[in-house]
């Protein structure tokens, strides 16, 4: 959610307009095909709005979101307007609004925020009435942008960033009967959570926390607020996920690992998943950042909570040459060309697949133009309200841009991988790779340097298809086992100003396209027991074009679980350490080249016995008289019948009786018992106990060595205990 719109109004009056014929209209956009097909990784904000004109009737950009292969829409779920007025709810709009999304099939990730008026804190400045009966979600005045940006009345921050009243109450306090405070916002998210809890599963707690003019509380505050919305939304909606509020980062890079370090500090924190199922961050501009600082994010997590899911929920790239929509088009700071931007769409799509990311959503699907009468001049009080920059996957008047093509490209064919790769080459190219997709093997390649260059990328199969990011496809073919393919070099140098060489956007990617979806076979072809522990397990596989590159092999015990032996190995053959007897079964598939996975093989099992030499030795038995375990100089030695006896309790070798005893025998692997029982025994005390003593065979190839010394307890006394018996009818 950007709010920066009147800072870039000063921005474009500071630079220097371009040559003539450099920014303009690139002329009509042909879509492709409505994306019918596609695994739900991509989303776009806002997509549910009106016509912002007011000429067309219903929600016109939705259709054409659900037709570029978005699946998700992230929108506010805005307190100010769903409670007004303490306990005074307004549900309507938002009812029509969710239901009209779910029925077209549109997921929703919901944005709680906005503190109203009412439960406001702190030293603050209200939101004027005026402005919050504005605050609808298909409206956004300029005028309260200003205020959010510019603090006002000495630097106080509006009621609406503030943290609610009653925030470190117990969650769920909402009586003053108790003498304290509700928690305001407790009730606020329990209500709402519960409300949508059929059809809204995801909630986002608040948005860019870390930026000033969305919450003026601090990171513990946050902490709270995060720590109150997981518990209210959980107990609405056990199955609905909790989302950490997007961060902007850059501003306060360390906010989250501020809020994560509060929170492993509450001792209920791994009971509730330390308050939070997936973190969510706000990248834009520079596509290799939603690689590069997606990692930083995820390890700066790692170390104070348990790995989670990152979703990218607001990502994308402002256009400066859309004459159709400004004028006069000039380059700002972090602004990009409309054919940059798609390029922008694709290199940030494929990078987010790299860097595990679970959700991508553009921001935005139109751009909401602040210059709603045209007559241009944002500031309009009363008729101009939205963004001040160019955003849209599409314009307001519906006409799409070059990267509503792009974002149909990446939705397209960039779907449903059994893994993806990434490397950046010496030369600028980098390379994302999706194996295994529904339309084979793919690597998206772009220049990220200003010099282009020929690049030859080795072949998997001799033909492919080459797509750009307008979808416009073509067949190549390889040379010599590689593909040459140009890639022109990166033009967007406006991140540290224009004319410098720091180039934000990569040059127009393509996709290579090897098309090879038949998964390969596997099979388990045997399992020798060799020298026990040892077994000794080969396998092989067939595919019919690419040709087979690796194996996984998982092994279980009898009919337990199956657990990974060996991933993604090259080899077809290796020796497994059984570590006990028992039935041991194996099963294999392949991955061919193309990254198409197959299915398991047939197990192939073997019964393994685990046997080991050993060499037992007892080189004493004597009456433990003070039952220290240890034999004193005045405690006597015993006669004793020596039993070893198996876990079925059957002698393994021929008893002895006397006051050693020495072996060596072949045993299988497990615990066995050693029984000694003095020569005199059952007899009347004084005498001595019998005694029973675990001895564990372990697997291994060397004589196992077993010593022991056995002390018996004197038995002292015996107790009788008389057996009554009744008889039927006595």
């Amino acid at each position: 959610m950007r709010a920066r719109w009147m800072l870039t109004l000063a921005l474009v009056l500071t630079v220097a307009a371009l040559p003539k014929g450099v920014a303009g209209d690139t002329g009509p956009v042909t879509p492709l095909p409505p994306v019918t097909a596609t695994d739900g990784f991509a989303g776009t904000c806002y997509s549910f709005y009106p016509d912002p004109y007011g000429q067309v009737p219903g929600r016109p950009f939705l259709p054409l979101m659900l037709a570029a292969g978005s699946r998700w829409d992230r929108f506010d779920f805005s307190w100010l307007q769903l409670e007004p007025r303490e306990g005074q709810w307004n549900f309507v709009a938002q009812d029509q609004l969710v239901s009209d999304l779910r029925a077209a099939g549109m997921n929703i990730l919901g944005i709680l925020l906005w503190t109203p008026n009412w439960a406001a804190t702190g030293n603050c400045t209200p939101l004027p009435e005026s402005l919050r009966l504005d605050l609808r979600p298909d409206r956004w005045p300029a005028s309260a942008f200003r205020q959010m940006a510019t603090p006002m009345n000495n630097d106080r921050p509006l009621c609406i960033t503030t943290p609610p009243r009653g925030l470190y109450e117990e969650w769920n306090d909402w009586t003053t009967a108790d003498g304290d405070p509700v928690n305001t916002w407790g009730r606020f998210v329990y209500t709402v959570a519960y409300r949508y809890r059929d059809s809204v599963k995801y909630w986002e707690v608040w948005n860019e926390p870390d930026l000033h003019w969305f919450w003026s509380g601090t990171s513990t505050d946050y902490a709270q607020l995060l720590k109150v919305a997981y518990r209210a939304v959980k107990a609405a909606c056990p199955d609905c996920r909790v989302l950490f509020g997007g961060i902007a980062y850059y501003e306060k890079p360390d906010f989250y690992r501020w809020v994560l370090n509060r929170l492993k500090s509450d001792p209920d924190a791994p009971t509730y998943n330390y308050f939070f199922d997936a973190m969510a961050i706000h990248l834009y501009h520079r596509s290799s950042s939603i690689y590069d600082v997606t990692q930083s994010i995820r390890n700066g997590m790692r170390e104070f909570v348990p790995d989670r899911p990152i979703w990218l929920t607001e990502t994308g790239s402002p256009v400066w040459d859309d004459s159709s929509v400004i004028s006069p088009t000039v380059p700002y700071t972090w602004s990009a060309r409309m054919d940059e931007a798609a390029a922008y769409v694709l290199q940030s799509y494929a990078n987010a697949r790299a860097a595990g990311i679970e959700r991508y959503i553009f921001f935005r699907a139109h751009d909401d133009y602040c210059d709603k009468n045209r007559d241009g001049d944002c500031a309009d009080e009363g008729i101009d309200y939205g963004m001040g920059e160019l955003f849209g996957l599409v314009r307001d008047d519906r006409s799409l841009r070059p990267a509503y093509v792009a974002f149909q490209v990446a939705t397209t064919y960039l779907v449903s991988p059994t893994m993806v790769t990434s490397v950046n080459y010496s030369d600028g190219v980098r390379r994302v790779t999706f194996w295994g997709t529904p339309r084979g093997k793919i690597s998206v390649l772009w220049n990220t340097v200003p010099t282009a260059t020929l690049f030859s990328y080795p072949e998997t199969l001799p033909a492919a298809t080459l797509v750009d990011q307008r979808g416009v496809t073509r067949t190549i073919t390889a040379t010599n086992k590689a593909y040459s393919l140009f890639l022109p070099g990166a033009t967007a140098n406006n991140g540290g100003g224009v004319g410098t060489s720091d180039y934000i956007i990569g040059g127009e990617p393509y996709l290579v396209i090897e098309t090879d979806t038949i998964p390969p076979t596997a099979t388990v072809r045997s399992v020798t027991v060799s020298l026990p522990p040892t077994v000794t397990v080969s396998w092989d596989g067939a595919d019919d074009a690419a040709g087979i590159w690796l194996y996984d092999v998982q092994v279980r015990e009898g009919a337990g679980a199956w657990t990974n032996w060996l991933t993604m190995t090259p080899t077809t053959s290796s020796a497994y350490v059984v570590p006990r007897t028992g039935t041991w079964c194996f099963r294999a598939r392949a991955w061919d080249r193309a990254g198409n996975r197959g299915d398991w093989s047939p197990e192939l099992c073997a019964a393994v016995t685990l046997t080991r030499t050993v060499h037992l030795t007892v080189d004493g038995v004597f009456g433990d008289e003070d039952g220290d375990g240890a034999r004193g100089p005045d405690e006597p030695t015993i006669t004793a019948t020596m039993r070893l006896l198996s876990p079925a309790g059957v002698d393994v070798v021929s008893p002895t009786m006397g006051t050693s005893w020495e072996f060596t025998a072949t045993l299988p692997v497990g615990i066995y018992t050693l029984e000694a029982t003095p020569e005199s025994w059952p007899s009347p005390p004084p005498g001595w106990l019998p005694r029973r003593m675990p001895v564990e065979v372990y697997s291994g190839v060397e004589p196992q060595e077993v010593f022991l010394t056995i002390g018996l307890r004197p038995h002292r006394a015996s107790v009788y205990l008389p057996i009554v018996r009744r008889g039927v009818g006595a």
